[in-house]
């Protein structure tokens, strides 16, 4: 006969063994099962959505600040008009021209027409600032920018400050 070995294969204690062994794989399996269960449960209330990260696309993230800085920036450049060539082009590409790139890719992901008319817009108002004069046209342009813009970052769910 072999030492320890008894008819009752379940019964540890009667073959010379100890319960601990038995009584710590256990006690583990019912708090994994006490912690999923409560993981699981339902307190009888739906879901809450945790909040959406903020808006972003392939050159990066936008937030409110940038949208803001980016808007009074175009302001800036649609209260210049067209009397100052030089400091409506610094102020358009020092303060909104390469937020508005961002803005459009962060937009693209939601609604790409909205992103297609703020490139589109941003386009006429380049062009606008590379001759020797603006044209006549600059001050609709820079508004048709301004409009594009708000839309873009409304697509993203994000506010623009109006000009005032």
């Amino acid at each position: 006969m072999v030492r320890g070995w008894t008819r009752d294969r379940h019964n540890r204690r009667a073959a010379g063994g100890s319960l601990v062994p038995v009584l710590g794989a256990v006690l583990a399996a019912v708090l994994v099962a006490a912690v999923a269960l409560a993981a699981c449960g339902s307190s009888g209330q739906v879901p809450v959505p945790s909040p959406s990260a903020l808006p972003s696309g392939s050159l990066g993230v936008v937030t409110q600040r940038d949208a803001d800085v980016t808007m009074r920036g175009l302001c800036e450049v649609l209260a210049v008009g067209a009397s100052d060539r030089d400091r409506a082009n610094a102020l358009f590409y020092d303060r909104s021209h390469q937020e508005l790139h961002v803005i459009a890719a962060a937009a693209e992901v939601r609604d790409r027409p909205a992103a297609g008319r703020l490139l589109q817009d941003m386009q006429r108002v380049e062009a606008d600032l590379r001759g020797h004069r603006l044209p006549a046209t600059f001050g609709g342009d820079v508004k048709g920018l301004i409009a594009a813009s708000a839309n873009a970052l409304a697509a993203i769910g994000l506010t623009a400050p109006s000009c005032g």
